[in-house]
């Protein structure tokens, strides 16, 4: 695989009490620049924090247009609650729906998520893990009820593991797109100031931005090795990093004093106002 530049979109939290008015805003978005996401479907929500309003009685027609019209489905998870503490195989967060629970367990609540997708009309062969947690109990009974496909990663390229392939999703954010990426976007949470940030990111970078299709990965994707796990790892050292920096007040007073539209004067500033850390008062 080359080294180009590849963007998919992918709504996560997709149940029938979303917020359908921000669900649409979005879909405006995508549908002006022709742009066919993932949507993540919860099988049966449970978690109140994604309860918006009342269960739309045409939900499930609407995904299933909506599948007919090119997007694609993926199942995320099946009732959307954290039961555990663990962090899973990326450890992006300290909870999850799956990870940490016995393979039996896994197996019968994905079977479970499945069914009620299917008795819906909708099928689907891809997964997205809640809070990006998973384990190899997980993998394995993924692969046992016949799914294909993670969204997640933090390597630059699809990769396969356990049998599945893995479709990179490290984009936060509306930044510039670099290899294989999707960028994560939560309907729910977005106001009008993002849907615009959305539609200046799909006009910016039209050009990278691809509907979500894994199969143009199948043969080309590369094997999860010792230095895709360490490449993984880093990513997500680099992420923590950068997440303590953006809510310390101390450095993030730091970054902005010392901030300049010039490299080289940005970093020069920075070296002399080092010290400057050490007196910082908080207010």
């Amino acid at each position: 695989m080359s080294n180009r530049t590849e963007c998919m979109i992918r709504l996560d939290d997709i149940t029938p009490d979303m917020n359908m008015e921000r669900f649409h805003r979005v879909k405006e978005v995508l549908d002006k620049y022709q742009i066919c996401p993932l949507i993540g479907v919860v099988p049966q929500n449970r978690d109140e924090t994604l309860h918006k309003e009342e269960n739309n009685a045409e939900f499930w027609n609407l995904v299933k247009e909506l599948q007919d019209c090119g997007w694609k489905v993926a199942q995320h998870g099946t009732y959307h609650v954290y039961e555990t503490t663990d962090s899973g195989l990326l450890g992006i967060n300290p909870f999850s729906e799956f990870a940490g629970l016995t393979y039996d367990v896994q197996l019968q609540k994905i079977q479970a998520g499945k069914k009620i997708l299917e008795d819906n009309g909708i099928a689907a062969d891809i997964f997205m893990a809640p809070g990006h947690t998973y384990d190899n109990d997980t993998l394995k009974a993924l692969v046992e009820c016949g799914f294909k496909v993670v969204t997640d990663g933090l390597y630059k390229k699809p990769y396969y593991e356990k049998g599945l392939l893995f479709v990179p999703c490290r984009l936060r954010g509306f930044k510039k797109p670099e290899g294989i990426d999707t960028v994560c976007l939560h309907t729910n949470l977005m106001d009008e100031q993002d849907v615009k940030a959305l539609d200046d990111f799909c006009r910016n970078n039209r050009e990278v931005i691809i509907d979500f299709d894994a199969v143009r990965y199948e043969g080309n994707a590369v094997q999860k090795t010792w230095a895709v796990k360490m490449s993984e790892k880093a990513a997500l050292f680099k992420r923590q990093i950068k997440d303590k920096i953006a809510n310390s007040k101390r450095l993030a007073w730091y970054m902005e004093r010392t901030n300049h539209g010039s490299s080289k004067v940005k970093w020069a500033k920075r070296m002399v106002c080092l010290p400057m850390l050490l007196f910082y008062k908080e207010k």
